[in-house]
């Protein structure tokens, strides 16, 4: 059986342009159009991720010219249709070859302190907003902070404007303390887009057992990373679905989904795009996994968390 794909994670529109490939078909990226109809992905969340050593308000700019990209590619191509309500999430679930694209944002420091950013952006289409990326920012500490301050006034603020706008929280690359204010204060289940168990490897950017129980408990999702440096171990296929053993024995089979990071790192070497990811099917298969459990981690998870958002 082939399943489509949710991936709550990708850097491609960033690739795409600063590189200035073809977004329809290109040998470099792991994402374009075509290699998405063949892969069968029905949802990509499309992170637009700008380095955090770009001052605001250039970041923020840069950030809009991406958004504004990702409309284009929507009016140049029929294959694509941006998500923006329940209407749009029903056409693009049920209408065949068409890609949905959820623009998100990796980075609190596009919004820097303006709370006016980030409801312009929701305005946009922007349906979910990474904390930080790594570092501290206006908003909160990131994984790599030497000191953890964990979320600040303002990024509380943040938090419950996000529950307000029906924005989906996203915690990867934050920091532990970050971690545990952002649940202490959502109403809705949070995310975590791109990330592994640092059981398995222990990674930084990993999450702890504890942390994939809090999702689990918040019915939220953990999107499973395609990068090498986090999987670790023999840094292949079955490697990865190391990863995902522990967090379904953790946190049950309802909390997981595909989060490749596609084109923001390097990849296990056995997915050489994302046409490659029905090799993870194939271990899950040899491991007795259930159908049903399959078609969860492939989409299910993160389509009813969707509807969630766009009621």
């Amino acid at each position: 059986m082939k399943y489509s794909i949710i991936d709550s994670h990708c850097d491609t529109i960033t690739k795409i342009e600063e590189e200035n490939l073809n977004f329809y078909n290109n040998y470099i990226s792991h994402i374009n159009i075509k290699k998405m109809l063949k892969a069968n992905i029905k949802i990509q969340f499309m992170a637009i991720y700008i380095d955090y050593n770009i001052p605001f308000p250039d970041c923020y700019f840069k950030a809009i010219k991406y958004i504004n990209k990702i409309y284009e590619y929507e009016k140049i191509y029929d294959n694509l249709k941006v998500i923006k309500n329940k209407n749009d999430l029903d056409y693009v679930i049920n209408k065949d070859n068409l890609i949905g694209i959820i623009i998100t944002i990796e980075g609190g420091h596009i919004i820097h302190d303006n709370i006016d950013i980030l409801k312009s952006l929701n305005i946009l289409g922007v349906k979910s907003l990474t904390l930080t990326w790594n570092y501290k920012n206006k908003l909160a500490c990131g994984v790599m902070e030497k000191i953890d301050l964990g979320l600040s006034n303002f990024g509380k603020k943040v938090i419950n404007i996000m529950n307000d706008l029906n924005m989906i929280i996203d915690v990867s690359h934050v920091s532990n303390k970050t971690f545990y204010d952002v649940i202490s204060i959502s109403n809705n289940p949070i995310i975590a887009s791109h990330s592994l168990s640092s059981y398995i490897n222990n990674n930084k950017r990993n999450l702890t057992d504890d942390q994939i129980k809090k999702i689990s408990e918040l019915n939220g999702v953990i999107g499973i990373n395609f990068c090498k440096e986090f999987v670790g171990k023999n840094k292949d296929i079955s490697s990865l679905v190391d990863h995902i053993d522990r967090i379904i024995y953790i946190g049950g089979d309802n909390c997981i989904g595909l989060g490749s990071d596609f084109d923001g790192c390097e990849i296990i070497g056995d997915i050489q795009d994302c046409t490659y990811t029905y090799l993870i099917k194939n271990e899950l298969l040899k491991r007795n996994y259930s159908e049903n459990t399959i078609k969860k981690i492939y989409n299910q998870n993160y389509l009813n968390l969707l509807y969630k958002f766009f009621e």
